[in-house]
């Protein structure tokens, strides 16, 4: 990953050989959407309850506790620390719930945790990330509703009933694919084509009625799929992870090869003291307070409280909040995206190359 963040960035802003934006003009945002889906999918697939064990309160915790107290620890940062008003920080704050699926993945592999604190990591990583978006969603909701004229009651009519068709379409497009392989409806050598394709629709159907809901929706189907016993899972898996290397690595050197430099310029030491205090307190903080009466070992909760590298769908969600504030009026929210570009390069190199000798 650290890699191809150096490819895109010498690809793009250093020589000018590839920009995103001209090359592949309005197809650029829905390559960089439907990537994220089936990344969110492929790991919703790795989610098997059965691996959870003695990790099933600990996760839980991070999820039920853990997403909401980071939201507020990195609202407060972002206000208080990093100088962005109140509405750029709530919508921000939402997306940095997220740790990157993206990134873990390939730091679990190489580190050899054990097996609780892999399980933690991989399953908030990869629950959170629908979540993070969706706060943005209900974040930006509320700003929508301060700014214009919209009603209050319109606003949460459609984030319930958005929240409830993406719950429904994952559900029932993941058990619609069992049923299917189970009953021998689908050839083997057609298995993969429709599983693939199922996930984009899915996303698509589903993101059309609320923006960013198409995340939950497929990581549904995909822990749907992954607790099904498929006899044809190991396989489709393995297509899975196949497919997303190649999307991870070919969004990182998009995202990175489309970076807006004169943005990067304009930040200032406020940004150096953010991403040291979401690193040194936000996190650890979050993590820390949301494992207090679990059991949970001590040296596993502090690991997992100095882990939290960010990755594709920070970067991805958060450029196109920050648009959407930009139109509305918020001049501030043009930092977001330099900002969450910034939070990731350092995470993943810091926690990249950290994890494994913290780990032992």
């Amino acid at each position: 990953i650290v890699l191809m963040l150096a490819a895109g960035l010498i690809a793009g802003p250093f020589t000018g050989l590839v920009v995103p934006a001209r090359d592949f003009g309005e197809l650029l945002t829905p390559m960089i959407a439907l990537a994220v889906a089936v990344i969110l999918f492929e790991g919703g697939l790795s989610l098997n309850f059965h691996q959870l064990r003695d990790a099933r309160v600990g996760v839980l915790r991070l999820v039920f506790i853990g997403a909401p107290l980071g939201w507020l620890f990195s609202v407060l940062a972002l206000h208080y620390v990093g100088g962005l008003g109140w509405e750029s920080s709530a919508v921000f704050g939402g997306i940095m719930i997220v740790t990157g699926p993206t990134v873990i993945a390939p730091l679990l592999r190489s580190a050899r945790l054990s097996r609780r604190p892999a399980a933690l990591l991989q399953w908030e990583a990869i629950v959170n990330d629908p979540l993070g978006a969706l706060a943005a969603v209900l974040a930006f909701e509320v700003v929508v509703v301060l700014s214009t004229a919209a009603r209050v009651g319109d606003a949460v009519l459609d984030m319930v009933i958005g929240i409830g068709v993406a719950a429904i379409l994952g559900a029932a497009g993941g058990y619609g694919l069992v049923l299917a392989f189970r009953r021998a409806l689908v050839p083997e050598y057609m298995k993969v084509a429709l599983l693939f394709v199922s996930v984009l629709g899915v996303f698509a159907v589903s993101d059309s009625l609320l923006h960013e809901s198409g995340l939950l929706a497929v990581t549904i189907m995909g822990v749907v799929i992954a607790n099904a016993n498929l006899p044809s899972y190991a396989e489709l898996r393995r297509f899975k992870e196949n497919a997303t290397v190649l999307l991870v690595s070919g969004v990182f050197i998009l995202l990175a090869a489309g970076l807006d430099v004169a943005a990067v310029y304009t930040l200032d030491w406020r940004a150096a003291a953010l991403i040291a205090v979401v690193i040194l307190v936000a996190r650890p903080a979050t993590v820390l307070l949301s494992m207090l009466g679990s059991d949970v070992v001590w040296k596993e909760r502090i690991l997992v409280a100095f882990t939290g590298p960010r990755g594709v769908v920070l970067v991805a969600v958060a450029g196109l909040f920050g648009e959407r504030l930009v139109a509305l009026g918020i001049a501030d929210a043009a930092l977001i995206a330099p900002l969450a570009f910034a939070l990731v390069a350092v995470t993943v190199v810091l926690h990249g190359f950290t994890l494994g000798p913290m780990a032992s």
